[in-house]
């Protein structure tokens, strides 16, 4: 009897998440014994953790839940919501809102539909300067929208159960070691959000939002579609969100003669792209 509702595989995405949890539990508890060499060599792993679980093991999460169980699922939810400082409801649904307008333009009355579209504040109908979008995404709209649909599915008691395990999380870390919390946590929080915020900005940079086959970028590099599960199949993604991870590759057959964008770096290394 297994667990898993789609593929065993998803636990290497639960372990990158365990992990994240781990190093943050072990450095509050530690943090008088470090010294600052070891802390300035500890926070980029820190922050690779936090990075690769909204892309990778949050986001899949959200489309494919890994569990059979919906009490796992959402336990899960609660527990990883510490990992992300915000529950993760929320971002499930932003994130919904995202795929539902696909990163749309600006309409009519000067606003985009996709609350995390990157025409959203461009000027001129172009693309918001990439800077700009990753570090000032995390403060813009889009929660509020985000918090009402989750009431409208019903999800007010799981929101609050995240919500509740964020605070707690929070002030166990604080209790611990507020010097962790202020000089380590929460620069890992930002600049980790930062971070995703640009990987979407290159997943979709220099698309054809009006063309549902080509709205998206994709990256075919095999160590990091190896590590970041299949991540970079982003068009298959969003032609099909709710194909299990493990199928995006089969699903590239069908975009073979489309004119989508195909960049040559993983999203991360998008500005190196000539495109």
């Amino acid at each position: 009897m297994t667990i898993w509702k789609y593929s065993r595989r998803d636990l290497f995405p639960l372990l990158v998440t365990a992990a994240q949890m781990s190093v943050n539990i072990w450095l509050a508890a530690n943090w008088n014994e470090r010294s600052l060499l070891q802390l300035f060599l500890l926070w980029p792993v820190s922050l690779l953790l936090f990075w690769y679980n909204p892309i990778v093991a949050t986001h899949n999460f959200l489309h494919t839940p890994w569990f059979k169980h919906e009490l796992m699922n959402r336990l899960y939810a609660a527990i990883n919501s510490i990992n992300l400082g915000l529950p993760q409801t929320l971002y499930r649904f932003h994130h919904l809102n995202h795929h539902r307008y696909e990163n749309d333009r600006k309409g009519e009355n000067g606003l985009t539909k996709d609350h995390s579209s990157t025409y959203a504040f461009g000027k001129q109908g172009e693309h918001e300067d990439v800077i700009a979008y990753s570090g000032l995404g995390l403060f813009r709209r889009g929660t509020s929208e985000a918090y009402r649909e989750a009431r409208r599915k019903g999800q007010r008691m799981q929101l609050c159960f995240e919500l509740m395990a964020c605070i707690l999380g929070l002030a166990g870390h604080l209790f611990v070691s507020w010097r962790y919390v202020v000089f380590f946590f929460l620069p890992t929080f930002y600049f980790g959000w930062f971070l995703a915020h640009l990987e979407n900005y290159y997943e979709h940079f220099g698309a054809s939002p009006e063309n549902r086959m080509a709205n998206s970028v994709s990256y075919y590099g095999r160590i990091y579609n190896s590590l970041f599960c299949n991540e970079g199949y982003h068009q298959e993604h969003h032609l099909r969100p709710q194909l299990h991870w493990t199928g995006r590759p089969q699903a590239c057959e069908q975009l073979i003669r489309t004119g989508r964008i195909v960049s040559k770096f993983p999203p991360l290394l998008g500005f190196l792209d000539s495109r």
